[in-house]
Order: structure tokens, then C-alpha cells, then sequence
């Protein structure tokens, strides 16, 4: 399973690296011990437990573009992992999702009945 994020690690410091924001960021993130970026990178890096790949059924994700803590091609990168999944752009520019986006969730979740 872990062939199968070989090429993460290297995508992950691409998409961060490009990021503006995250780069105008770098001295507050050094204060702070890099705590943020560093547990996203685990997360986006580490085997799963599970192959993305393999999931079947849809994967909804949504991000905002505008996400200063994650930069969007990182949820775009994200997304590609899975064969069926959806990313949706979350209209508020926050890295916390929006009232919008999760009542967009519990309006999905109560039409799967789920």
C-alpha cells in the first residue's frame, strides 16, 4: 500500500510550495513549530489504511479556493485519489467549512439516508 503514495509526498511540497498564502505564511507557521503544515502533510502522505483507489462508492469533498491553511490543489490532489469522488468549491474563502457547505452535507447525507 505504500507504492501507492510513493508520488504523494513529492505532490504535496509542489502544491504547497506554489501557494502564496502559504509561503506569506511561513514565519507565523516557524512560530508556531510548523504544527499545521506538518500534520497535513502526514495526513496527505501516509497510507490510509485503505487504497483510494479501490473506494467504489462517491466521495464528496469540498474545499474553499480561497483556504489559506490548504491550498486548493491539495484538495484537487485529493480528489484524484479516488475514482468517483466530487470536489465542490465551498464558497466561503475559510479553511472551517461555511453554514452552507454543511447544510449542503446534511442535505446530501438525509437524501442517502445515511
Amino acid at each position: 500500500m505504500v507504492a501507492r503514495f510513493a508520488g504523494a509526498a513529492q505532490r504535496m511540497a509542489e502544491v504547497f510550495a506554489g501557494s502564496p498564502s502559504v509561503l506569506a505564511s511561513l514565519p507565523g507557521l516557524a512560530a508556531h513549530g510548523w504544527r499545521g503544515p506538518a500534520r497535513e502533510v502526514r495526513l496527505q502522505t501516509r497510507p490510509w489504511g485503505f487504497v483510494p483507489g479501490a473506494v467504489a462508492h462517491p466521495v464528496r469533498l469540498w474545499h474553499a479556493p480561497a483556504d489559506e491553511e490548504v491550498p486548493f490543489p491539495a484538495a484537487e490532489a485529493t480528489a484524484a485519489l479516488f475514482p468517483a469522488a466530487r470536489l465542490t468549491e465551498q464558497g466561503a474563502p475559510d479553511h472551517i467549512p461555511s453554514e452552507e457547505t454543511l447544510g449542503e452535507l446534511f442535505a446530501e447525507l438525509r437524501a442517502a439516508r445515511l
